[in-house]
C-alpha cells in the first residue's frame, strides 16, 4: 500500500479545523482517516484532533485482534469510541459545547477495502480513470436529493449545504454508515473533507489524477482547491493498492 496525504488552511479560515491520520498495518494492508471538526475555531480543531487520536489509538491497540469477517464491527466501534470521547469532553467543558466533527474511516486489506463515516467528509474509488464516490453524504442537502426535492446539481450551490445531520460527538447514540468493495491492484482511495470536494469538481479530481504522480497528488488538490477559491479547510488523503510487480525470469 502506498499513502499520501495533506491538509492546508485554505484561503479564508484563519484556522484549520480539519485533521487525518494513516498508516500501514501487517499484512499489507493500510488504513486512513480524515476528520472535518465543527463548533467554532476551538472546538472544531478539538473535536477533529480528540477523534482522530482516538480512532489512531484502536488501530494501534486493536486491530491485531480484528479477524477476517470482523471488519465492520471493527470499524464502527472504534468511530463509536471516538464519538463517546468527543460527546463527553464537550459535556466536561462549557467552552466547547456543540463541538462535533464528520469522519471518513478505510481499511484496505486482503484485497478489499472497507469504509465506515458520519458526516460529509467523503471517500472515493479511483480505477480506469474514473472516480466513483464510495460515500453518502449525512446533511440536510442531500436528504433533499434523496427525497427529490432538488437536484445533484442544486445541491451543489445550495445555501445550507453546510448543515450535517450526522456528526462524532454531537449525540451520545451516532449510527455510522458502513461500505465494501474489492479492490484491485491499482485502485486508489481518495478520503477527502468538503473544502475539497465544494472547490474541485468531479471532472477536475479525475484529471488531475490521470495526470499527476501519486505523491505529487494531495498537493495538486490542494493547490487546485485554493485557486478556485479555497474557502475553507481542505485535506486530500489518497491510499493506493500498489500494481503486482511482474518478474521475468
Amino acid at each position: 500500500m502506498k499513502l499520501a496525504g495533506k491538509t492546508d488552511v485554505g484561503r479564508v479560515r484563519q484556522d484549520n479545523q480539519d485533521d487525518y491520520r494513516a498508516g500501514e498495518l501487517p499484512g499489507d494492508a493500510a488504513w486512513g482517516l480524515v476528520c472535518d471538526g465543527m463548533g467554532g475555531a476551538r472546538g472544531g480543531q478539538e473535536a477533529s484532533r480528540s477523534a482522530c487520536d482516538v480512532i489512531e489509538r484502536c488501530f494501534q491497540q486493536q486491530y491485531s485482534r480484528c479477524l477476517p469477517g470482523e471488519e465492520e464491527d471493527f470499524l464502527r466501534k472504534t468511530l463509536l469510541s471516538a464519538n463517546r470521547f468527543v460527546f463527553q469532553k464537550a459535556a466536561q467543558d462549557e467552552t466547547l459545547a456543540g463541538m462535533g466533527t464528520t469522519a471518513v474511516c478505510a481499511l484496505v486489506r486482503s484485497g478489499k477495502a472497507y469504509l465506515c463515516h458520519a458526516g460529509d467528509s467523503r471517500g472515493y474509488l479511483f480505477r480506469d480513470g474514473k472516480l466513483t464516490q464510495l460515500t453518502h453524504d449525512h446533511s440536510y442537502v442531500q436528504e433533499l436529493v434523496d427525497c427529490g426535492t432538488i437536484t445533484v446539481e442544486e445541491a451543489e450551490h445550495h445555501p445550507q449545504k453546510n448543515i450535517i445531520t450526522r456528526a462524532l460527538g454531537v449525540d451520545y447514540r451516532l449510527v455510522p454508515e458502513f461500505t465494501q468493495l474489492e479492490v484491485q491492484p491499482g485502485d486508489e482511495l481518495l478520503l477527502c473533507s468538503d473544502g475539497l470536494t465544494n472547490a474541485v469538481p468531479k471532472a477536475q479530481l479525475e484529471q488531475l489524477l490521470r495526470t499527476e504522480s501519486f505523491y505529487d497528488l494531495p498537493d495538486r488538490m490542494i493547490r487546485t482547491a485554493n485557486e478556485n477559491g479555497g474557502s475553507d479547510n481542505i485535506t486530500a488523503l489518497l491510499m493506493q493498492v500498489e500494481p503486482m510487480e511482474v518478474r521475468h525470469g
